[in-house]
């Protein structure tokens, strides 16, 4: 009776506390008595196969690793990462259509919303039997934090709403999460930029850079963040910064990233840190994916012409109708000085009151009566309204006409123009043109 009643006492105790180490019980008048309880193993659950399968993983022990994602899968087929567990175990063995299966179904599992263009764009490639970009794009979607996920979900929806203060606010709890999260520092770095806020933008564009450097997307953005905080100051602007920016352009067009405008900021930052060939390059690729504004062209106008200006030579001797290579010097000088002449009559044939440009014709004519054009470019200076004077007086009238649209432009340009100190600049060069003029006739 005794030993039943025991048992009694010990059953209740192990229901009210658990699987205690021991029990204690004391009979009053007697000894106190301990009774060790039987140890039992905790059960290895679904979470803990998946564990273990990694572990092998990391060994290089496939067949045990699959040993340990097949038990976890039949005690809960709902658990994505034993999906994920699977799907690199078959990229290890070279089978990516199994992989790509179990990364799929990792996905649906998941569903996320926080990574749906990744997700479209495996489903794209599996449908196409390209599992190799299918892996790459799941696994962009697969190695978030989804906690992290959720966040950033939040975050976009607070932007939708227009509340951007409880966007950044789930922006960096996602960043936190997840530190290896590459689009939150994204969208802040965004959200910095659009409120002016360079200085806050760029080392967030830089963090995204650094956890995915083949997103084009992230150099862009960093890319230009970076030009616009180096040219915030016109009269003092930071070539250092401007660099940067430089290879940032750089490393997205190397990416694929080819639109006109990332063309155009190149060579916009390359015209900037005094690459002009660059700078021609890629403002003519922006012209030729139809970027075709005035700025587009202004740009090229001033490219060629510093271009030129790197060619220190005038018609000063007569050996230079005769010595191949000054000749060659002063054709290379012409052609890109008429060339950005040209660039400049684009640009004001798109936007007749842009002012600056008219300022930067008139000096590019300026600079074309220091030269003698020779035969091949006689056709291109000589147009209707001055033809019977190239005629009647030979190319001695080169100059005089010249001047004379030098003189219309800067005129051209004061009648526009708001900046005082550069009006007086053109008003001191229309002066000392008349008297050119004048001294020439």
């Amino acid at each position: 009776m005794q030993n039943q009643r025991l048992a009694f006492l010990l059953a209740l105790a192990l229901l009210a506390g658990g699987f205690a180490p021991q029990v204690a019980l004391a009979q009053r008048g007697k000894k106190e008595v301990k009774i060790e309880a039987t140890p039992i193993p905790l059960p290895k659950f679904y979470a803990r196969h998946v564990e273990e399968g990694n572990k092998f993983l990391a060994q290089n022990r496939i067949s045990d690793a699959l040993h340990e994602f097949f038990t976890a899968k039949t005690i809960n087929p709902d658990y994505y990462p034993t999906y994920i567990g699977m799907g690199k175990a078959y990229i290890k063995m070279g089978q990516l259509e199994k992989a790509t299966e179990q990364y799929e179904i990792a996905v649906r599992l998941l569903n996320p919303s926080y990574a749906a263009d990744h997700v479209k764009r495996g489903e794209y490639f599996a449908s196409r039997r390209m599992f190799k970009q299918a892996l790459g794009d799941y696994w962009e979607v697969l190695k978030i934090d989804p906690q992290a996920g959720n966040q950033y979900t939040l975050a976009m929806r607070h932007l939708r709403f227009g509340n951007e203060k409880d966007a950044t606010k789930a922006f960096e709890r996602a960043s936190q999460i997840d530190e290896d999260y590459p689009d939150p520092h994204f969208q802040l770095g965004n959200l910095f930029f659009k409120n002016k806020k360079g200085k806050k933008a760029i080392p967030e564009y830089e963090k995204a850079v650094i956890l995915d450097p083949n997103n084009p997307l992230y150099h862009v953005s960093l890319a230009n963040s970076l030009y616009k905080e180096g040219t915030a100051k016109a009269a003092k602007i930071d070539k250092n910064m401007v660099g940067k920016a430089v290879t940032h352009f750089e490393r997205a067009v190397g990416l694929g990233m080819r639109q006109a405008r990332v063309h155009f900021n190149l060579g916009t930052a390359y015209l900037l840190v005094g690459n002009y060939d660059g700078a021609i390059s890629n403002l003519q690729e922006a012209l030729q994916r139809e970027l075709r504004d005035e700025e587009v062209y202004y740009n090229l106008g001033n490219a060629f012409y510093k271009k030129a200006m790197t060619i220190n030579f005038k018609w000063d001797q007569r050996s230079s109708l005769t010595d191949p290579q000054q000749l060659k010097m002063n054709n290379d000088k012409f052609d890109l000085v008429y060339r950005s002449i040209q660039s400049y009559q684009m640009a004001v044939s798109k936007k007749p009151d842009y002012a600056p440009v008219y300022f930067d014709l008139g000096v590019s004519y300026y600079r074309l009566a220091e030269l003698k054009p020779t035969a091949q470019f006689i056709s291109k200076i000589v147009n209707k309204a001055t033809s019977k004077e190239y005629f009647a007086r030979g190319m001695r009238y080169f100059k005089t006409d010249m001047h004379q649209r030098s003189l219309e432009n800067f005129q051209k340009y004061t009648s526009l123009s708001s900046d005082a100190k550069l009006r007086a600049t053109a008003n001191q060069l229309i002066t000392d043109i008349k008297e050119i003029m004048a001294d020439t006739k």
